[in-house]
């Protein structure tokens, strides 16, 4: 039972110092890394071309310990270090266990045209899922003599590794709302699960113990499992332990991509615009099966049967010069060969299917002013039967167009003090990123989850970035200069003295060197021109519009509606009329002076906007 403790021991303490890490959580709210389409497919990237360098686009690993921590097992003294049983022991819940994920992303790709984006992605993934009950260790650390009756519960293993290419394409239907698929396809290359097991012992008044077992284990692996001979086993033959033989020789690379195991997922998502400040979004990821048959690797192996235990006889130990002495080793080897006579597998042919951890995310975030904003996320994976949720808060700050971070606070089964962080930082096309959701993993030997992601991308083309045609660079200073304030448009006793107006220009405008002289255009009188009167009186037969610019390019128009929107003017508009010209607005009014009350204070608070001016149109 020493051996058997200490082997479950060590397998344990491997996976508590493994420092994988996933970052997941954290990466959704950085605003500018294009991966983020792979937790959510509706999200398109700000870029309208970017490329993941082969091998170094995502690399993640993720771990994930339901109860106890290496400081629970183990402690130093006089530069020794030793086993604490009672505290590993006390640290245990009834139902308890251990997962890792690994993704390695081979090819990542992203396009977008028009208000489409598609995406191209090829990754490695490699998951593996330990469950336990507490009572096999109670068993291991008490004996039967306080528990007559222990239930071992079900052992569960679950290892999975696949390839996958998936191809995702997210359109934006509107202002509002967004949505996104992913369909992949799947290659199965090792597979192990253990499925509908079960283990307990009881302990009779006369001392016994029955012990049953019931194990339905399946596997697919570039290994051939067969007998000392080199011949597989014989469906539903009984095996015996010492027969068993694993062959990995003379395996080719098809052999040990093992591809002969299709499969087939598909992600969803979408994302709402609620309003200019607040952000929706949700989605759910790898819905999915593979399908493992192939017969050259898969195999499928049973027990079911119970044993009984009546001890070991020492009484031929005691002597050794006796004639019928049996040392202590061999009376207990001969319970063991029992046991392994008792409980033996059998072979079973036949494929199975295995189904993919399907994850949901729920989140949203809320714009706080132009550099930061706050998000909130559930996220929810189903592994093998276990469900492992988590809660995560951050706030995220895009300080330029190059560089994010974001601060993470996560929630995880057992442990609540997760504080993660994110990155990107782009030089040129080149983005680097990395991501955790426990920066206090530093300390490894006490923390129950670690997980982080690196890569580097190539980015083209921000979606900001209007390029000029050589007609526009070239276009007269009239037509990017808003007019005066017409003259016709309000009283005279309300039309302030005219100002020379500031030259406003539009963002990644190229504005020509003036000639020495430039004659402003003044529009010629419209329309909608309104009569002069001695007295002003309130006039409700026209709307009355604060325009901020006037263009003959609507695109310049859109590009000044765009920065008065970020400034705060959440009404901005561009209006347009018959005879072509396109004017920003950033309000409408009833009435005449509250028009020009407007912008009076614009004039006055944004002093750049000087030339700004009340437009009265007939209803």
């Amino acid at each position: 039972m020493k051996r058997i403790l200490l082997i479950v021991l060590a397998i344990i303490s491997l996976c508590g110092v493994l420092k994988a890490q996933d970052g997941h959580n954290t990466s959704y709210f950085l605003s500018n890394l294009p991966q983020r389409y792979r937790l959510n497919p509706a999200y398109q990237p700000e870029y309208k071309v970017f490329v993941g360098l082969p091998g170094l686009s995502g690399i993640s690993v993720n771990y994930l310990n339901s109860s106890f921590t290496i400081e629970d097992m183990l402690y130093k003294r006089d530069d020794s270090v030793y086993m604490n049983i009672d505290k590993f022991y006390n640290s245990l819940h009834k139902q308890n266990y251990m997962y890792f994920n690994n993704e390695n992303s081979i090819l990542s790709v992203g396009v977008r045209v028009k208000k489409w984006y598609g995406t191209l992605d090829i990754t490695q993934k490699n998951d593996f899922l330990f469950q336990y009950n507490k009572d096999l260790f109670t068993f291991l650390r008490y004996g039967n003599a306080d528990y007559p009756s222990l239930d071992f519960g079900k052992l569960g293993v679950n290892v999975n590794s696949y390839m996958e290419v998936a191809l995702g394409l997210s359109r934006q239907l509107n202002d509002k709302w967004t949505v996104g698929a992913r369909l992949k396809y799947l290659m199965g290359v090792a597979n192990v699960r253990m499925a509908n097991s079960k283990l307990t012992m009881e302990t009779n008044e006369n001392g016994a113990m029955r012990l049953y077992a019931r194990q339905d284990i399946k596997m697919t692996a570039p290994v051939r499992i067969q007998n000392k001979q080199g011949e597989p086993f014989g469906i539903n033959e009984p095996i015996p332990w010492d027969d068993f033989d694993f062959n990995t020789n003379d395996l080719s690379v098809s052999d040990m991509l093992n591809a002969k195991n299709p499969g087939f997922a598909i992600d969803l998502g979408g994302e709402y615009q609620f309003s200019d400040k607040l952000k929706f979004f949700a989605s759910v990821t790898d819905l999915g099966f593979i399908r493992w048959g192939n017969k050259d690797f898969s195999y499928h192996f049973t027990v079911d049967d119970d044993f009984v235990w009546k001890g070991a006889d020492l009484s031929h130990s005691v002597n050794n010069k006796l004639e019928d002495y049996v040392s202590v080793n061999d009376a207990f080897r001969e319970i063991t060969d029992s046991l392994k006579n008792k409980f033996l597998l059998s072979s079973k042919g036949g494929s199975y299917m295995t189904m993919l951890s399907p994850k949901l995310y729920l989140g949203a975030t809320y714009q706080l002013n132009k550099i930061f904003d706050v998000g909130g996320l559930f996220r929810a994976s189903l592994v093998n039967g276990v469900f492992i949720p988590s809660l995560t808060a951050s706030v995220n700050g895009r300080f330029i167009r190059n560089i994010s971070a974001s601060v993470s606070y996560s929630i995880t089964p057992g442990n609540y003090v997760n504080v993660g962080a994110g990155l990107t930082a782009k030089l040129g096309p080149l983005q680097l990123y990395v991501q955790t959701d426990n920066l206090l993993a530093c300390n490894y030997t006490n923390t129950q989850s670690i997980g982080g992601r690196v890569g580097i991308n190539l980015l083209f083309g921000h979606k900001d970035k209007v390029k000029k045609s050589k007609k526009e660079q070239e276009a007269p200073l009239e037509e990017i200069l808003p007019p005066p304030v017409q003259k016709d448009t309000v009283a005279k006793d309300t039309v302030p003295e005219v100002v020379q107006p500031e030259v406003f220009v539009p963002q990644d405008t190229v504005v020509p060197e003036p000639e020495e002289s430039i004659e402003m255009v003044v529009p010629v009188e419209q329309e909608e021109v309104l009569e002069e009167v001695e007295e002003v009186v309130p006039d409700t037969s026209h709307n009355w519009y604060v325009i901020m610019g006037s263009f003959n390019n609507r695109q310049k128009a859109e590009l000044l509606r765009r920065r008065l929107h970020f400034m705060g003017f959440k009404n901005s508009a561009v209006l347009d009329n018959v005879k072509g010209v396109y004017r920003v607005s950033v309000g409408r009014f009833d009435t005449h002076d509250e028009c020009w009350d407007e912008v009076f204070r614009i004039r006055r608070e944004y002093p750049q906007y000087i030339d700004c001016w009340g437009l009265g149109i007939e209803k």
